[in-house]
């Protein structure tokens, strides 16, 4: 059973599992297990971790984000960590490699709220915090997100319906995301350069020189495309400087010629790429600094003489609004030191879509293995889970808070006909 949750949980996959369980299984005191029995663990044990009680103390900090499947609404996430253990933790992995970046590890968070939100606004997010905090008996001491509407709005709400006691702060990554968008819309060059790499990808698909194509471009959040179009970009210029031998250790036509015509058009970019590059490079020492260091007093402070270098050219604006975001975060906090990054429960999120495959079919049962995935699976862990949650008990937990999923509406309301018999 151990062998089984361990390998699920590490992307494995439950048929993958199950079949290499099957091979060693003789050899392993419990033997194996089918893709469907392991996958019922895994949710027993996600139900058990989401429901189980949190000790009720004035530290914890919330993180709240959603993940979107297709179908109706959204999925809210509502995970914590307690503000002790997360600053004992990233002072202790600092003491060890000073010049390090600590982040927090799945297991470090604890899962209050897997649920399926119709209507996904600030008002009715706010209903499910208040929900939550009755339920588990906690006020966070703060509150962790990204600045979309819904949950930044539910938060604030959340806050002044409690004394303003819980400071609301804002995810690191999207407040530099943010500063950087802002720059990048307002630069022609962008546009330009965007409108190329996808004009070259389209002329060099189908020729011999198919792996110089850049890579694939997001269509919504478009600054996102910059720090792998930036890593292409050098890589190809390197390239494009000496490219006869690097064309026959690819096996590729040493038609120069041709290759210019094709990529040529890079050169003409080679002094904004350097720019966003610039960007690039103080973006990063803000990040790292807030995931080691948190939102504290003076944080902006500590970070100014970090970025001083960019105070001139072409990073200049994005460095002043992002310390100008990280000082309206550190006042937020209210004299304490928390974390300021969601990158975590993102990652979390991210975890839960490898589990549940490619299931594409609405919001399942199978949001229950991203709680699953913060559980130290030990055998006293899943022994008293075990005790405590029955297979019957996820499937009415998934019924109550999940609904109908988009296959079971599928089956409902078109059933498969019976084929007609031939003669």
């Amino acid at each position: 059973m151990l062998a089984f949750v361990r390998m699920a949980l590490s992307a494995v996959g439950y048929r993958a599992t199950a079949r290499a369980l099957e091979i060693v299984g003789p050899m392993l005191p419990g033997g194996g297990c089918s893709a469907n029995g392991g996958q019922a663990w895994l949710l027993r044990l996600g139900l058990y971790e989401l429901t189980r009680p949190k000790p009720v103390v004035d530290d914890w900090l919330m993180m709240i984000d959603h993940t979107i499947q297709t179908g109706d609404g959204k999925c809210l996430v509502v995970v914590g960590i307690r503000v002790s253990d997360w600053d004992h933790k990233r002072r202790t992995a600092l003491e060890q490699d000073p010049a390090g970046e600590f982040a927090l590890k799945h297991e470090d968070l604890s899962v209050f709220a897997i649920e399926h939100m119709p209507s996904s606004t600030a008002v009715a997010v706010h209903e499910r915090l208040e929900a939550i905090s009755q339920q588990s008996g906690i006020v966070p001491c703060g509150l962790l997100c990204d600045q979309g509407a819904d949950v930044r709005g539910a938060a604030h709400q959340f806050a002044e319906g409690h004394g303003d006691t819980p400071a609301v702060v804002h995810d690191i990554a999207h407040g530099v995301a943010n500063a950087l968008k802002r720059q990048l819309n307002k630069n022609p060059a962008w546009e330009g350069f965007l409108a190329d790499a996808n004009r070259c990808k389209t002329a060099i698909r189908q020729t011999p020189y198919a792996f110089l194509m850049p890579p694939e471009l997001k269509n919504k959040a478009r600054w996102m495309n910059l720090e792998p179009l930036i890593d292409w970009s050098r890589r190809v210029r390197h390239f494009l400087e000496a490219p006869q031998e690097a064309l026959a250790r690819a096996g590729a036509p040493p038609d120069l010629d041709k290759l210019e015509q094709k990529m040529g058009w890079l050169r003409q970019h080679a002094a904004s790429i350097q720019d966003w590059a610039t960007m690039l490079e103080a973006a990063a020492i803000t990040l790292k600094y807030v995931r080691n260091h948190g939102y504290h007093d003076g944080g902006h402070e500590a970070l100014r003489p970090l970025l001083c270098e960019f105070d001139e050219g072409p990073a200049a604006a994005m460095v002043a609004e992002t310390l100008q975001f990280v000082q309206t975060q550190c006042e937020a906090c209210g004299g304490r030191r928390m974390p300021g990054s969601t990158e975590v429960l993102e990652s979390l999120i991210g975890k839960g879509k490898q589990l549940m495959g490619r299931n594409k079919n609405g919001y399942t049962k199978s949001v229950l293995t991203m709680a699953s995935a913060v559980l130290a699976i030990t055998a006293e862990t899943v022994q008293i889970a075990f005790q405590r949650v029955k297979t019957k008990d996820v499937w009415r937990w998934a019924e109550q808070t999940l609904g109908l999923s988009l296959q079971s509406q599928r089956q409902r309301a078109i059933p498969l006909l019976n084929k007609p018999q031939t003669e």
